[in-house]
């Protein structure tokens, strides 16, 4: 089994609720959580740098913070606009994401579509020319699928990563995404796909049924800690090490409730749970 507490990080955009806008103050308190929270790094979203940065904080100065408190960011997200194909789109949209990845040190980028519904030779010929701007920059690219979007589940996903090539593209397995997607946990898909292709897992739960109302407004502010809800996690962390998966452990918590608290009070809280269902 693959050290998963030297990959936990956190995502800590949950911390601010996901916000895209923050000050640089909220910037600073959330890197200080973070740490307080003995994690050892953060899957940071590009969005925040770029407006803390806009509010006149060099970017130099936003990675002394992290570095300051010992932590990396092995990923940073999130990549969208890329499924629509156009080359002067993705440029625009994404190449600034990439370009924060690369300041960071980062490894990885996750990525999402955010449309309803999909146009897939768009996508396959987007995601590829976004594939081979990773790679040209030494980057991975990993995919995240939404129930409620035009990529539903992980069979298309994986079958779109498949059909753009690149060895560089992979997967990120949302544990709420993954209990909610239309037909529920699929482990018959994941347990097909080569390891090195899970590039991320976001740690979360959730139940089978949700809590009602719109699926995308639940998914950002009511998510569980992960071991409070449905998600079955032996068997899907069992197919993880079966397929010899060596992923970035990311917990994305998004949680009214639990941000309320403060930062420092929900990061503990995120990472006991998630170092308890990792058994770590």
């Amino acid at each position: 089994m693959p050290a998963r507490e030297e990959k936990l990080v956190l995502c800590n955009a949950t911390l601010i609720g996901g916000a895209l806008e923050l000050t640089p103050e909220q910037m600073k308190a959330i890197i200080d959580a973070t740490a307080e929270a003995k994690f050892g790094g953060i899957s940071l979203w590009a969005f925040h740098q770029l407006a803390v940065v806009g509010a006149g904080v060099r970017a130099e100065t936003v990675k002394g913070w992290i570095q300051d408190r010992g932590l990396t960011i092995p990923i940073v997200e999130s990549l969208i606009g890329w499924e629509g194909g156009d080359r002067a789109t993705i440029e625009a949209q994404c190449g600034p994401t990439l370009d924060c990845a690369v300041f960071h040190g980062a490894k990885d980028v996750a990525g999402v579509v955010m449309n309803p519904t999909l146009d897939w030779d768009a996508a396959t010929r987007g995601l590829s020319l976004l594939g081979k701007m990773a790679a040209d920059r030494g980057l991975r690219i990993c995919i995240e699928w939404l129930p409620w979007s035009g990529l539903k589940d992980i069979k298309s996903a994986w079958r779109l990563i498949q059909a753009a090539g690149g060895e560089n593209i992979g997967l990120v397995v949302d544990t709420w995404h993954w209990l909610r997607q239309p037909g529920g946990p699929d482990l018959a898909t994941l347990r097909g796909i080569p390891g090195s292709r899970i590039h991320c897992v976001q740690l979360n739960d959730t139940t089978r049924k949700g809590f009602g109302g719109d699926m995308m407004m639940e998914s950002m502010t009511n998510r569980l800690l992960p071991g409070d809800g449905e998600v079955e996690w032996k068997p899907l962390l069992q197919a993880l090490d079966a397929i010899g998966a060596d992923p970035v452990w990311a917990p994305e918590v998004f949680n009214v409730g639990l941000m309320q608290e403060g930062p420092v009070p929900m990061a503990k809280k995120i990472g006991a749970a998630t170092r308890k269902v990792l058994g770590l």
